[in-house]
């Protein structure tokens, strides 16, 4: 007995069956792969591919058993290492202060033209409110009694009267004023040393351009009451520390732009990691500042700018920043 196989032929019941035939795909379709025709995938990967760093947290090693990129700062794309606060330790350079008087000469004869100019600018001012000053206390003081006496060398010798109090209180007033013009100029020097010790150009405007007057004022003010009341507390002797620690102030304030709390505390925390060499400094300038008083005050001109130099190129070796030679 014969049957039709699955495309009709007649098939002989002793053969053995056939499979049915694979089905015809619609048109534009491909045949499923059969099982084993394609290789397995290669394994995966145990590591990043050579040469290239491991991204951060995968555990794993670089090639080659490096170390990572160069100059320590991780995979590339990673952040630096924050900057080190002011005065934080290994950012000073040690530096001695007969080199920091040696710079401060240097730059003080390279630039002896606006640096003079500026200085004697600054003494006229001064003489000019020394000079209202008399004229105004002068009135007072001749309007309270006719014992008011002035002597050749302008100093009043106040007689009794109702105008006593006004004549204090101006010389009270006027000490104030004065110290403020004090700390100013010297805002203004810090400014020229400033612009010498990063390089740039120097000339006699540098010094009275003030982007922060404001905030010298304020800072000249916060350091005179806080020497003013613990100087009163400690005799005097606290005045002096106030003045050692607060020596870097201005510097801050002019340069960092910090405000005037803040340019306190900087100082500070400078001084107090740098004790031994800022004491030295300290020393220094005020040898060099009585000198140049000695020599009927014309030596200040010479003395006061190459000690703020000296003092500037310390203050930036310090923080660990570079100096322009």
């Amino acid at each position: 007995m014969t049957e039709n196989g699955p495309d009709g032929t007649p098939r002989d019941e002793n053969e053995p069956p056939q499979p049915p035939a694979s089905p015809v795909p619609p048109p534009g379709a491909y045949p499923p792969p059969r099982a084993g025709s394609y290789p397995p995938p290669p394994p995966a990967a145990y590591g990043p591919p050579s040469g290239s760093y491991p991204p951060p947290g995968s555990g794993y090693p670089p090639p080659g058993g490096g170390y990572g990129p160069p100059g320590g700062y991780g995979p590339p794309g990673a952040m630096p290492p924050a900057p080190q606060p002011y005065g934080a330790p290994g950012g000073p350079q040690a530096v001695g202060i007969g080199e920091a008087f040696n710079y401060g000469w240097t730059k003080f004869t390279a630039n002896v033209g606006p640096i003079l100019l500026a200085a004697l600018t600054y003494v006229i001012a001064g003489g000019i409110i020394i000079a209202i000053w008399y004229t105004i206390i002068g009135a007072i003081g001749l309007g309270a009694s006719s014992s008011t006496t002035v002597d050749a060398s302008g100093r009043l010798t106040p007689g009794a009267g109702g105008g006593i109090f006004a004549f204090f209180l101006f010389g009270a007033v006027f000490s104030l004023v004065y110290m403020l013009f004090f700390y100013i100029m010297q805002a203004g020097i810090i400014r020229g040393a400033l612009h010498i010790t990063y390089g740039r150009p120097l000339e006699f405007k540098t010094f009275f351009q003030f982007d922060s007057l404001g905030t010298v004022v304020l800072a000249a003010l916060a350091v005179s009451v806080l020497s003013s009341v613990i100087g009163g507390i400690t005799c005097g002797i606290g005045s002096i520390v106030v003045s050692f620690f607060a020596q870097f102030t201005l510097f801050f304030v002019v340069d960092k732009r910090l405000g005037a709390v803040d340019a306190i505390k900087a100082s500070f925390s400078l001084v107090n990691k740098n004790l031994g060499t800022v004491i030295v400094l300290f020393l220094a300038v005020i040898v060099a500042e009585v000198i140049g008083a000695a020599l009927c005050g014309v030596g200040l001109l010479v003395a006061l700018p190459v000690s703020i130099i000296a003092t500037t190129y310390l203050y930036r070796r310090l923080l660990g920043e570079p100096v322009a030679p």
